[in-house]
Parts: C-alpha cells; structure tokens; sequence
C-alpha cells in the first residue's frame, strides 16, 4: 500500500469521499484507509478505533468533516489519544450531545472527568485549526470551551493521606508480597512474564509504559556487575520519543539469571514457531521482554505464539519495533489476576487482598521508601526518574510521619479486628478473680488473674494476657501513652522487636474502646465483658 498524491491534497466538498478511501500515514508509521470500519496501524495499540460510533455525535451534514479530522490527527498524535477521543465522542453521541452546540456545553463537562473533557476540548482545538478542512467549528464556540470553568479535581494525594489501597505499602506488606510472587514463580504458577513484571514494579517503581518498553538487551552483565537499562517516559524536551533516552540502573544478580533464562526459553520458541522469519540468535536482543501476542490456547493444548505474526520479524535484527510490544490493558489484565490468585497476601489494614492494580502504588512505595533511607530530593527524583523535584517533595513531607499516621488512621480499626484482648472488663476489684490478693493487683489498671506470678514487665505485656481483668474506670489511655513511648523507645535502636510491642497497643486500645461502648449502653454496672 502506498501513499497518493491525492492524501496530501487537501479534501473539497466534491473531492471529500475519494480522500477518505486514500491510504495515509499514521503517527507510528503505519498507513490506514481512513474509509475503512476501523483503524489500528499501531499493533501496540489495545484497541482499534470506532471513528464510525464517533461521528454521530454532530449532525449528518457534519459528520464526514468530522470523519476527515480524526484521520488529519492519526498522523499528529498517537493512537491511544485518537481512541480515547473517540471514546469521548462516541459516548457523546450515546448521551446525545453535540460537541458543536455551545449551549451543551456545560452538559458535556458534567458528563465527563476533567482530563476527558480536556480532551474533547483539545481535539476540537485542533479541528478548528485544521486549515485543510472547509467545515470547521467557529472560533467562538472553542472560546467557550476554554473559557467554560473545570470542574474542581477533588483533593485525593493518595501519598499524603497514606490510602492503604492506593499509597505506599508499608515494609510488612512489602515482604509479604515479595514472598508470595517468589514461591508462586518457583511452583509454576506465576508465569515468568508476569512474575517479571511484577519484581521489576517492586524493584525500580517506574511507570508501566517504561518496562513495556524493555527488551531483553536492556539487561546487562558488566565488568562492574549488573547492570538494567530503563527508557525514559513522559519527557517534554528533546529526548521525548519511544526508547530515546536511557537512564542505567543496579540490577540484582538472581534478577539478571532470570532474565537469561527466560531469554533463552523465548529464543528457543521464537526459533521453532517463525523458523527462517528472523536470524533469532541475532534478533532476542531486540524481542521485547513484554510481548504482544493474539490468539488463545486451542483444543488440543497449542501454546499461544510467544510473539504476534506479524510483518518485519526480520527488522527486530537491527533495531526494536513498538508494534511487538505488548500494550497497557494486558499488563494491567495481569495484575488484576495476580489479585484474585489463590493465597496473596492480605493487608493488615484493609484486611482483604493487597492492591496491586491500583495507580502508581509501587513508585509511591519507593518514593516514600527512599526518603525514610534519608535521601535528599534529587537523588529521589533520579531514582524515580523525574527530571524536577517538585513532585518528590510529597514524599519527603509524609515520610516523618508515616507510622505515626497509620497508627491514628488504622489503630482503632485494627484494634476492632485483630482480637489482640482475649481478657476480661470488670467494674470493680471484688467482681474480678483474685480482686482481693494484694499480689495480683496490677498498679490502679486491673487485677490478674492468673493462680501464678508471671513476672513480666506490667503492666505492658499484660493487655494481650487471657488472665488480664481491665478495670472499668482505670485510666487506660495513659497506659496506652506509656505503650506507645516504650514502642517508639525500642524502635529507635531496633525496630524489628519494636513491632513486638503493637499486639499489646492494639489490645489497649480494644479495652479503651469496649469501656466506651460500655459507658454509652449503660451496661457498666454489669460485671464482666469478655472478649475471649
């Protein structure tokens, strides 16, 4: 297929419908018919695009202008921002507005997010500056839309308010994690993309777009060591660019075999399914790490091709090609099914599944792991691979008072959950076993009772005791005080024991909240609460 001289003519109202059945060039390099049902000339792409379901959000006599609009912006901007204008569109037409009509304006950013109507906006900008096309929107009516106010984005920093399904995950939920994969990966239930995907999200933090990126080259073995090479994403100056500019990082050994022996599997299938379509040994140097492939399983138990069939297998000799790597909706298919995996680690907090799926929870978890380190900004923002500091400093803001947070935000809740109290409450000493031994007397707190002396360190060690009887009018929120200061104490020169310490916090808690709710339902007079 090749391009005419008639696709870099400008379309006429008479010449209109011959330009739309002419092949033209596509951002990424591809060609498409903008008159065929659907575009895809970016294979990387998730999605083809509907321009057909588009269209029909403007009246009839616009409709082949629109048409024409959308095939101009394929080749200046990329294939997900037409499909996600598209979207926008076609889903206009669904709730019949017209993106035309300035008095349904408002209507229109009711209907969508802020950064979708920042979209429509910025494709009608477009359309109305596309000199090429005779019918165009009025510079009035794209007034309007920059004009019109956004809609107010809701305060949601995830960082700072530390949301434990889409902030950083905490050092327990962390290992937990890193377990689970490990021993999912070694029985065979973990497959080796997926496995790699997910080490690689815990082990750099960087954005999904950079490791789709990757090919097997980008792992390097040194006379330094281990090295990864990762591209840079979202740039604005002269490095922007798919796989144009590289940062280098450490990378762990047992990561690096990994990789090797995953390249060596993949080189292996690549040479039996597409014999003779490529010089393998020379090409696996340039196979993404993270492939797009098409089709399922058959019947009679065909793997799925390791790599898509698609034309230039031979090109991956020389050089990387996008249309092999495989796109955003997989990756973020995969860890949505890493969540529903048989045994994966519960949070603490949420008590339910961790989320993975969730933002940018691994750079989150990074950022704010690098500064409790006490690495300074720049060093934070290299790691994370930001080109200012301005967006790291949210974690040097919360990482201070990160556990201090979490014990005000989850204490309580926890505390409710975890069953740290097993004794009982008792209103008084005589209603208590062992009320009337001097030795069991546990300071004004409670009275214990056990038939021995344990001689632990009370009252601290006894919250979480069976035998321990809370008094109901003791002042257990200065125990509490003293725990949390015996906690913080220990943390400071270990913090492996000094988590020892939150089952007895939690269990403190419970007692300060059940006296609540005692009080409030007037039942303080009747003696013993149990939490056994």
């Amino acid at each position: 297929m090749n391009i005419t001289v008639s696709a870099l003519e400008a379309p006429t109202q008479d010449s209109l419908e011959e330009w739309l059945n002419t092949p033209r060039l596509a951002k990424c390099g591809e060609l498409f018919t903008p008159s065929e049902t659907m575009w895809w000339p970016d294979k990387s792409a998730p999605y083809a695009i509907n321009w057909l379901a588009a269209i029909a959000c403007v009246p009839y006599d616009w409709q082949r202008w629109l048409h024409a609009a959308l095939a101009y912006r394929m080749a200046e901007v990329a294939h997900v921002t037409n499909l996600q204008a598209t979207s926008i569109l076609s889903r206009a037409a669904q709730a019949g507005l017209n993106p035309l009509n300035e008095h349904q304006l408002i209507d229109l950013r009711e209907r969508f997010s802020m950064s979708e109507f920042s979209a429509l906006a910025s494709f009608m900008k477009f359309w109305q500056q596309c000199e090429s096309l005779e019918q165009r929107p009025t510079k009035v009516l794209i007034d309007a839309y920059g004009a019109l106010p956004r809609k107010k984005r809701p305060r949601n920093d995830v960082v700072l308010r530390l949301d434990p399904e889409q902030g950083p995950f905490t050092q327990a939920e962390q290992a937990a994690l890193y377990q689970w994969a490990h021993e999912q990966f070694c029985q065979g239930n973990l497959k080796p993309e997926r496995y790699l995907y997910l080490r690689l999200l815990m082990t750099y933090g960087q954005r999904g777009t950079q490791l789709r990126m990757m090919v097997f080259n980008d792992f390097i073995k040194t006379e330094r060591g281990y090295q990864v090479r990762i591209f840079w994403a979202k740039q604005k100056d002269d490095g922007a660019g798919w796989r144009e500019k590289s940062e280098t990082f450490i990378l762990d050994k047992d990561l690096y075999n990994v990789v090797q022996a995953y390249r060596s599997i993949v080189l292996a299938r690549l040479e039996h399914e597409y014999p003779g379509r490529a010089d393998w040994c020379k090409a696996i140097e340039h196979v993404p790490l993270f492939r797009r492939t098409r089709g399922k399983t058959g019947g009679d138990n065909k793997l799925i091709p390791v790599i898509i069939d698609l034309p230039g297998l031979n090109v991956l000799e020389h050089k990387p090609q996008v249309k092999f790597h495989t796109s955003y909706g997989v990756t973020s298919y995969w860890l949505f099914q890493i969540e529903g995996m048989p045994n994966f680690p519960i949070s603490s907090r949420t008590h339910q599944p961790l989320k993975i799926s969730k933002g940018h929870r691994f750079r989150h978890t990074l950022g704010t792991d690098l500064s409790n380190a006490g690495l300074d900004e720049w060093s934070i923002a290299s790691a994370l691979m930001h080109s200012n500091t301005h967006t790291v400093r949210q974690y040097r803001a919360v990482s201070g008072e990160l556990m201090q947070l979490i014990d005000e935000k989850m204490s309580d809740h926890l505390a409710l959950v975890v069953k740290a109290f097993t004794g009982t409450i008792v209103t008084d000493r005589a209603s208590a076993k062992n009320g009337d031994r001097v030795d069991r007397q546990i300071e004004d707190l409670a009275v214990c009772g056990a038939d021995t002396a344990c001689h632990l360190d009370a009252p601290f060690t006894c919250y979480g005791c069976s035998k321990f009887q809370p008094l109901f009018d003791a002042d257990h929120s200065a125990a509490l005080e003293r725990l949390e200061r015996r906690r913080s104490q220990t943390i400071a020169s270990d913090k492996t024991t000094g988590v020892l310490w939150d089952r007895a916090i939690l269990a403190c808690r419970k007692v300060i909240l059940d006296c609540i709710e005692l009080r409030e339902s007037g039942k303080a007079g009747k003696a013993g609460r149990s939490n056994a």
